[in-house]
C-alpha cells in the first residue's frame, strides 16, 4: 500500500470528542453469533430442502449462478464499500463523513447499473460462461436483477458494520436468510423450474434484508453533522483508491476460490453441459454443510475489522495483535466442534433425508470440511493485513493459493472428476493459509505456536466420525490444561471477555 503505518498514526486520534454510537465488541459478537447460529441452521435446512426439491442439473445451475452473483457484486462496485471498515471512523472524526459517503454512493450506483445493463444486453455470453450453455436467457436476465439487489444489500451491510452497528448488521443478514429460506421453499414447491425459483427467492431476500439498514440510515443521516473542513476530492480518492483497489482484488480472488473448481468442472470435465451441471449439483450437496462455517467466518471477519482498525489507529498495536490471534484460534476451535458434530450426523442426513441421491457429495464431505475450515481461518486472519494497510499481501497470498488451486484442478479434474476438484481446492487453500500466516508474521503479527497449530487441527475431520470426535476431545482437554495453544495472557483475556458478556447478559453480577 502506498499509505504507511506512520500516516495512520498521524491522523486525528480516535479519542477526539466525537464518537460513533456503536455496539460494544463483546455484546455485538454475542448477539451476532447467537442470531447467526439460528440463521445458519435455517440455511442448512434450506440447502437440504433445495437438494430434495431440485434435480442435480437444477441444483448445479443454481450453484453456479449464486457463485457468479457473489463474484460480480463486489467486482461491479470496484471494492469501494470494502473501504468503509477502514475509513468511516476516520472521516467521521474529521467531520467529513457525509461527503465521503455521498461520493462513494454515486460511483457505486453508476457501476452497478452498467454491470446490470451488460447482463441484460448480452445474456447469451453470460449464460455460456456461467452454465456452459448459451440458451438460458431468461434465467440470466432474472439473475441481473438479483445482482443489482445483492449489490445494494452488500453495500448497506458494509456501511452498517463500519458504523459498528453489529446487531443491526446481524438482523439484516437474519432477515435476508429467513426470507430466502421461506420464499425458496414455497417457490420450489409451486414453480416447475427449480433454478428460476431459487433466483427469485434470492432476489426477494436481498430486498428484505436491506430494509432495516434503510430505516436506520435515514435517522443517522439526519443526525450527521458535516462540521469539518471541506473534503478535497483528489485528496480523498488518492487516499482511498489504493486501499479499495486491493480490497477489490482481494474480493475477486476470494470469490474465485469459491467458484474455480466448479467452473472448471463445467468446462473441463469432458462431459456435456447437462451432465457437468449434475456433477456440480452433487458437489454442491457436499458443500452445503461446510459452507455454513465459511459464512460465519466471513461475518466474524467483518465484525472485528472496525475494532481492529480502531485499536490500530489509536496506536495500540499490541492489543490489535492479541485480539486477532486469540480470535483466530478460538473461532477455529469453535468451527471444528460444530464440524465434528455435523460429520457424525451426515451419513444419516444423506441416506434418510436426501434418500441416497447425493452419495458423491457425501464421499467428498470430510475433505470439503477440511478446506472450508482452512478458508474460514484465513478469512479471519487476513484482517491484520488490512488494518496494517498491507492489503496487497492479503491479495497476493490468495492469488498464489488460487493459482495452485486452478493448476491442480486442470490436472486432476480430467483424471478424477469430482475428487480431483476437491483435492485440488484443498491444496490451494493450504498454500494460501500458510503464506498468509507468514505475511502476518513479517508485518508484526507473528502467529504463535497455537496459531500455527490451527492449520493442522482440521485434518482430524478426515478420521471416521467417532474417532475424530475422540481426538478433538483429547485435544480440547490438552488446550485447557496447557499454556501452549493459548498463552496465560490469552486465557486471562478470554476469561475477562466471557465475564463481561455474562455480566451484560445478567448471568452474573459485576
Amino acid at each position: 500500500m502506498s499509505t504507511t503505518t506512520a500516516t495512520i498514526t498521524e491522523s486525528k486520534p480516535l479519542s477526539a470528542s466525537r464518537d460513533l454510537a456503536s455496539d460494544s465488541l463483546a455484546m455485538g459478537i454475542v448477539f451476532a453469533l447467537t442470531l447467526t447460529v439460528v440463521q445458519r441452521l435455517l440455511g442448512g435446512v434450506r440447502g437440504i430442502v433445495f437438494c430434495q426439491l431440485m434435480t442435480d442439473q437444477e441444483l448445479g445451475q443454481w450453484s453456479m449462478i449464486n457463485s457468479f452473483l457473489l463474484i460480480l457484486a463486489p467486482l461491479a462496485v470496484l471494492g469501494l464499500p470494502g473501504s468503509f471498515g477502514k475509513f468511516v471512523e476516520y472521516y467521521f472524526q474529521q467531520g467529513q463523513l457525509k461527503t465521503f459517503l455521498r461520493r462513494i454512493f454515486r460511483v457505486c450506483v453508476v457501476t452497478t447499473l452498467l454491470m446490470t445493463a451488460a447482463m441484460f444486453l448480452f445474456p447469451e455470453y453470460f449464460s455460456q460462461q456461467i452454465l456452459g450453455e448459451s440458451g438460458q436467457i431468461g434465467l440470466i436476465r432474472l439473475s441481473a436483477i438479483s445482482f443489482a439487489a445483492l449489490t445494494a444489500f452488500n453495500y448497506l451491510t458494509s456501511l452498517i458494520e463500519s458504523l459498528r452497528q453489529i446487531r443491526l448488521a446481524t438482523i439484516m443478514r437474519f432477515v435476508s436468510g429467513v426470507t430466502f429460506t421461506i420464499a425458496g421453499i414455497v417457490l420450489l414447491l409451486v414453480w416447475p423450474a427449480g433454478s428460476v425459483a431459487a433466483v427469485w427467492a434470492f432476489l426477494l431476500s436481498s430486498i428484505a434484508g436491506s430494509i432495516p439498514a434503510v430505516w436506520y440510515l435515514r435517522r443517522f443521516q439526519a443526525d450527521l453533522v458535516e462540521d469539518g473542513p471541506i473534503l478535497e476530492s483528489h485528496a480523498m480518492w488518492w487516499r482511498l483508491i489504493p486501499y479499495a483497489a486491493w480490497w477489490w482484488a482481494s474480493n475477486m480472488v476470494y470469490n474465485m476460490y469459491e467458484l474455480a473448481d466448479r467452473y472448471l468442472l463445467i468446462h473441463f470435465s469432458n462431459l456435456d453441459s447437462k451432465l457437468a451441471q449434475g456433477l456440480v449439483g452433487q458437489y454442491h450437496s457436499g458443500r452445503v454443510i461446510p459452507l455454513l462455517m465459511v459464512g460465519v467466518a466471513a461475518m466474524l471477519s467483518g465484525l472485528i475489522l472496525p475494532y481492529l482498525a480502531k485499536t490500530w489507529g489509536a496506536g495500540d498495536y499490541t492489543k490489535t495483535r492479541r485480539l486477532l490471534n486469540w480470535t483466530v484460534k478460538l473461532s477455529t476451535l469453535g468451527m471444528m466442534a460444530i464440524n465434528i458434530g455435523l460429520l457424525l450426523i451426515s451419513p444419516l442426513l444423506f441416506e434418510m433425508v436426501l434418500q441416497g441421491r447425493y452419495n458423491d457429495g457425501l464421499e467428498v464431505l470430510p475433505l470439503t470440511m477440511v478446506y472450508c475450515t482452512w478458508f474460514s481461518t484465513l478469512t479471519v486472519a487476513q484482517d491484520f493485513l488490512w488494518v496494517a494497510e498491507k492489503g496487497k499481501y492479503a491479495v497476493g497470498t490468495l492469488l498464489l493459493g488460487l493459482i495452485a488451486n486452478v493448476a491442480f484442478n486442470l490436472w486432476l479434474i480430467p483424471l478424477y472428476g469430482l475428487w480431483g476438484a476437491v483435492v485440488a481446492t484443498a491444496i490451494g487453500n493450504l498454500v494460501a493459509i500458510v503464506l498468509l500466516q507468514w505475511c502476518n508474521a513479517r508485518f508484526g503479527c507473528a502467529p504463535d505456536w497455537g496459531s500455527w497449530t490451527v492449520i493442522a487441527v482440521p485434518a482430524l475431520l478426515l478420521l471416521p466420525g467417532l474417532q475424530a470426535a475422540a481426538a478433538f476431545l483429547l485435544l480440547s482437554i490438552w488446550i485447557v490444561l496447557s499454556n501452549r495453544f493459548f498463552s496465560q495472557e490469552e486465557k486471562r483475556e478470554i476469561g475477562e471477555f466471557s465475564k463481561h458478556v455474562m455480566i451484560r447478559l445478567g448471568m452474573m453480577k459485576a
